[in-house]
């Protein structure tokens, strides 16, 4: 098994730098033939960080005949598709918005071919990197997020050392990497250090007397409602009725936390942090939430980020109950990494979700009714439990 699993994980990582590399190395000396490829049928897309009140955006842009381009833009509250007008220039390529368009982003900007599978969008001070997107790749990349994460929470889980390498190393070395790419939201930054934090945490409660403290204990539910907290915190900043609705999701995920005094690491051979009190409800209830929170508030990262919610689902299902909350750590912290080391490899593959204000409106109130429904059952039974004990409640 052992022997499996590292062919498995090493097979993974080999394909992240292959795909890693083959993006990344692409020659500049091609920028003349790329000024004379053909532009319709082809998909480009890009992603950038959003003032406040925006989240996260994203791009989509379909070149077709007769110079039109199809430019779809999504942001917290904002979707729109418009047909607008494109121009093939010496160094890349012009859009212009027509009369009445709302998307206005690429009027006066200056997007120029980077490579032929890049372009470089610049505005004033602003900036941000298209990408040519391929379908088949997209949907690879996916798949690629899933089955590595579920490799690297099972490398945590069965590798003592791999944890102190992930969650202490790295997250130092890398930060001169991390640094020299364009990531400026405050959000994406609190959230990697957050759950690299508690991905430390409970690689301490597992192996080493820390384990048996109680603030331990109570750290480890902390990391989660305050994770939880600041994409509640994000999507109030929002203000929109959808946005609304999924905070109040949230903070019900959190006032429905229970039982983290019980929290410990067992005597298996792997040594997990086991949380007997997470119902697979709640897990349930937080993971609808937690996919309309990215839905909602960055477009381009839905998809890859509903997969890290499923690597950590998974596991602790199938393969280990009671172990959400570790694998939730290791495949969020695993993803956020990542992200920060090639954030072209995410942005480049975005695979979108179908989107408008009707089903944002639908996706808010889902969470809030599934989590509302978590939290009248929650409750219930303890105000049950409450009378049993109190001797009021009765039995026939």
């Amino acid at each position: 098994m052992k022997h499996k699993l590292i062919t498995l994980f090493s097979a993974v990582f080999a394909l992240m730098m292959v795909s890693i590399t083959s993006v990344a190395n692409a020659d500049d000396a091609i920028n003349h033939q790329v000024e004379t490829q053909p532009l319709p049928g082809q998909i480009w897309q890009g992603t950038r960080d959003g003032k406040p009140g925006e989240g996260s955006l994203f791009y989509r842009m379909e070149f077709a005949e007769n110079n039109l381009v199809s430019v779809t833009k999504q942001s917290g509250g904002f979707n729109k598709v418009e047909t607008q007008r494109w121009q093939q220039t010496a160094t890349g390529v012009v859009i212009s918005s027509q009369a009445g368009d709302e998307i206005n982003d690429f009027d006066g900007a200056t997007l120029t071919y980077v490579d032929s599978e890049e372009i470089r969008f610049t505005l004033a001070d602003d900036g941000f990197n298209i990408h040519k997107w391929y379908e088949y790749r997209a949907y690879g990349h996916v798949l690629l997020v899933l089955f590595g994460l579920i490799a690297l929470n099972e490398m945590c889980r069965r590798y003592k050392w791999s944890n102190y390498v992930f969650w202490f190393i790295l997250p130092i070395a890398l930060i001169p990497l991390w640094s020299s790419y364009e990531i400026t939201y405050w959000f994406k930054w609190v959230k990697l250090y957050s759950v690299v934090g508690a991905a430390a945490l409970f690689t301490l409660i597992r192996f080493t007397k820390v384990g048996d403290m109680k603030w331990a204990k109570f750290g480890a539910a902390a990391f989660l409602a305050i994770n939880i907290s600041e994409a509640v915190m994000q999507d109030f900043s929002m203000g929109n009725l959808a946005n609304i609705l999924n905070a109040i999701g949230g903070l019900l995920s959190i006032i429905t936390l229970a039982g983290w005094a019980k929290i410990f690491s067992d005597k298996s051979k792997q040594q997990d942090m086991i949380w007997p009190a997470m119902t697979t409800f709640w897990i349930i209830a937080y993971d609808v939430w937690n996919i309309v929170f990215v839905y909602l508030n960055f477009p381009g990262s839905a998809t890859a980020q509903m997969m890290v919610l499923i690597a950590a689902t998974l596991p602790a299902l199938f393969i280990k109950k009671g172990t959400w909350l570790q694998a939730r750590a290791f495949t969020l912290a695993g993803s956020f990494m990542y992200y920060f080391s090639c954030p072209f490899m995410y942005e480049s593959n975005v695979v979108p979700l179908p989107r408008n204000d009707e089903l944002m409106l639908a996706a808010g109130a889902a969470s809030f009714i599934i989590n509302a429904a978590y939290a009248y059952v929650f409750f219930s039974k303890k105000y049950t439990n409450t009378r049993l004990m109190a001797g009021t409640y009765p039995t026939q």
